[in-house]
C-alpha cells in the first residue's frame, strides 16, 4: 500500500478526500491521508485550522515532507484567493492577475515545485474553488439544496463560463459567490461534501480536466 499525504484548505476538503477520493484510490492500492492546514498553534486548547497565509501553508507542508514513509505529498487548495504573500526567494513575486485561469494556476504550481525542491511534492490548486464542483451537475446540486428552480440558474451560470472549472475568480463571480447568491442557505461544510458525493467522482473527473489530470497522477504513483 502506497501512502500519500495531502494538505487541504479546510474541513470541506478533508471530508471530500475521505468520502469521495480516498475510497477510489484504495482500489489502486493507495492510501491518502488529509491534513487540514493549522493556522494558529495554541499551547492549551484546540489549534485553529483552515485558510491562512503562505507562511502557515509552508510550515504545514514542510511537516508533511518529514514523513519519509509517504511516496507523495500533494495539496487540495483553491486557486481563488490562494495565499499571495509569497516569501523572499519564491519564483514569482505577485499572484497572477485575475482571469488567467488555467495558466495562472499552473504558474503557481510550477513555482511551488521550484520553491520547495521536494521530489515527492505534487502541488494541486483547484479551479477556481471547491464550489466549482457544484456546477458539474446543476440538477443534483439543486435537489440537494431542496430547490428545483436552482437547476436552470446554475446551468446558465455554467454555460456562460464554458465549464465548471472555468467559472472565474472575480471577487463577486467566484463559484462560491455565485452559489451563495443563488442559494443563500448553502453551507459549504454541510452541503459541499454531500453534493460532490452525490455527483460522484467519475462525473467530477469527466467534467473537470485539470482535476482529472491530478487524480490520474495519483493513480500512477
Amino acid at each position: 500500500m502506497k501512502r500519500v499525504l495531502i494538505l487541504v484548505e479546510g474541513q470541506t476538503e478533508e471530508v471530500f478526500v475521505k468520502q469521495v477520493l480516498a475510497p477510489h484510490l484504495l482500489t489502486q492500492d493507495i492510501a491518502i491521508t488529509p491534513t487540514i492546514v493549522t493556522t494558529k498553534r495554541v499551547v492549551s486548547g484546540p489549534h485553529h485550522k483552515g485558510g491562512g497565509d503562505f507562511s502557515k501553508f509552508e510550515g504545514n507542508l514542510r511537516r508533511l515532507f518529514g514523513d519519509s514513509n509517504a511516496v507523495a505529498i500533494t495539496t487540495l487548495y483553491d486557486y481563488y484567493a490562494f495565499p499571495s504573500n509569497f516569501p523572499n526567494g519564491f519564483p514569482i513575486s505577485t499572484p497572477p492577475t485575475p482571469g488567467r485561469g488555467y495558466s495562472g494556476a499552473s504558474s503557481i504550481e510550477i513555482a511551488l515545485s521550484s520553491y520547495f525542491q521536494e521530489p515527492r511534492f505534487r502541488p494541486y490548486l483547484h479551479m477556481h474553488e471547491f464550489e466549482g464542483f457544484l456546477f458539474v451537475d446543476p440538477i443534483i446540486t439543486a435537489k440537494s439544496l431542496f430547490d428545483d428552480s436552482l437547476g436552470p440558474k446554475l446551468s446558465t451560470e455554467r454555460g456562460n463560463a464554458g465549464s465548471a472549472e472555468e467559472i472565474n475568480d472575480g471577487i463577486q463571480t467566484a463559484p462560491s459567490k455565485r452559489i451563495r447568491r443563488l442559494a443563500p442557505s448553502y453551507a459549504k461544510a454541510l452541503h459541499g461534501p454531500a453534493i460532490t458525493a452525490a455527483i460522484g467522482l467519475a462525473r467530477l473527473r469527466a467534467d473537470c480536466p485539470k482535476f482529472n489530470r491530478w487524480v490520474n497522477s495519483l493513480e500512477n504513483l
